[in-house]
């Protein structure tokens, strides 16, 4: 089963040093997609104070499958 590794930003970014093994692409892509959703939903704080949070999915070999970003343009009044 490959393995791929998720790392995350939100002004620093944290390797995923570990990994995971999934059974594919797809659903190392529904495992990304649910991290960053869990980020917003558990630390929505580092969003405000940094503008963005990010999670990069990669391969075994060190290659960027796919970057999920969430933004933040704030206006105040």
């Amino acid at each position: 089963m490959p393995r791929f590794y998720f790392h995350t930003e939100d002004g620093r970014r944290y390797p995923d040093e570990e990994g995971t093994e999934l059974p594919d692409v797809e659903a190392a892509r529904t495992e990304a997609t649910r991290i960053l959703a869990e980020l917003l939903k558990e630390q929505p704080r580092e969003l405000w104070d940094t503008g963005r949070l990010r999670v990069e999915l990669t391969d075994e070999c060190s290659r960027r499958v796919l970057a999920l970003a969430v933004s933040l343009n704030s206006e105040t009044a």
